[in-house]
């Protein structure tokens, strides 16, 4: 299972330019009809900022960095969500129900990894902060704040 989720962790970098490509060449083969070619076209650019902006935020999560595998969850999701994409680029009967699944799963995606990140940076930033006031006689708050007891009153001067 570790393996899947590595060779997942490195398939991303190389789907950001192969998915949006295969929309392209999968309309070029399946699809039918010129008209629609913008919109796939556009389509595929807004695909490859996603793609780029997700494999970035995955590589900014610090136990991602360190085991260069994507967690359980993650994995899932990108597997569903890249999967959803390479359906939808066939342009069968079949396609709108891969667009909506291909969204579907690319927001849960999105906002799977945003939550990993965010959840590991709070737990480094609340573990730096207690190491840091342990030794400075500061006392942490329940919500991770520093407080050593006094009250400062910051003025600004009169104009």
């Amino acid at each position: 299972m570790t393996t899947l989720r590595r060779a997942l962790f490195r398939w991303q970098l190389f789907a950001v330019p192969v998915l949006p490509l295969w929309l392209l060449v999968g309309f070029g083969l399946f699809g039918s009809g010129a008209g629609a070619f913008f919109l796939v076209f556009f389509g595929a650019v807004v695909l490859f900022v996603f793609l780029g902006a997700l494999a970035g935020l995955t590589r900014l999560r610090p136990a991602v960095r360190e085991t260069r595998a994507l967690g359980g969850w993650d994995a899932a999701a990108t597997m569903a969500f890249h999967l959803a994409v390479v359906g939808l680029g066939f342009f069968g009967a079949f396609g709108p129900a891969f667009g909506i699944a291909a969204v579907v799963f690319g927001l849960c995606t999105f906002w799977l990894t945003v939550g990993g990140l965010v959840r590991e940076w709070r737990g480094r930033v609340v573990g730096a902060v207690a190491r840091a006031s342990a030794g400075s006689g500061f006392a942490t708050t329940a919500r991770g704040a520093l407080d050593d007891g006094e009250i400062v009153v910051v003025r600004e001067p009169r104009r």
